[in-house]
């Protein structure tokens, strides 16, 4: 499952960008605070752990996207075309969705052939708070 390397907050996705036009040093802060989140929930035993920016979250994780992830999590998929049969939806449409997941840093596309397959970049995801400080269990 594991399309990264380490325990690392990634910082590069759509709504980070943007995050970081509108206020660089507090967007600077959050990833750091993910990045942090990240590791030390990976040393507590969840994986290999992403934390999404919640901008992201609200992106990438609408109920038709979540159905995606819970299949990609559970099944051995070989292709969009595949996931989109097992989902009983449009391969457009999934495409489309798988796109976005892409941008977020969640997914990737692995080729398997002549065909493009999905996979979750990492094991575990969370939504970093969107108020507040991380538990003092999971601060470093």
């Amino acid at each position: 499952m594991n399309g990264a390397s380490g325990n690392e907050a990634r910082a590069g996705s759509e709504a980070d960008s943007a995050i970081s036009r509108t206020n660089p040093e507090t967007a600077t802060d959050r990833v750091c605070a993910r990045h942090t989140a990240a590791n030390a929930l990976g040393k507590a035993g969840s994986g290999d752990v992403f934390v999404l920016s919640h901008e992201a979250a609200e992106r990438a994780v609408t109920e038709s996207r979540r159905e995606i992830l819970d299949v990609l999590a559970t099944k051995a998929v070989g292709s969009q075309a595949e996931l989109a049969r097992r989902l009983d939806r449009d391969p457009g449409n999934v495409g489309r969705d798988i796109d976005v997941l892409v941008d977020e840093g969640v997914v990737t596309w692995i080729q398997n052939g002549r065909a493009k397959k999905p996979v979750l970049t990492h094991d575990t995801y969370v939504v970093e708070p969107l108020v507040g400080t991380m538990p003092e269990t999971v601060q470093e």
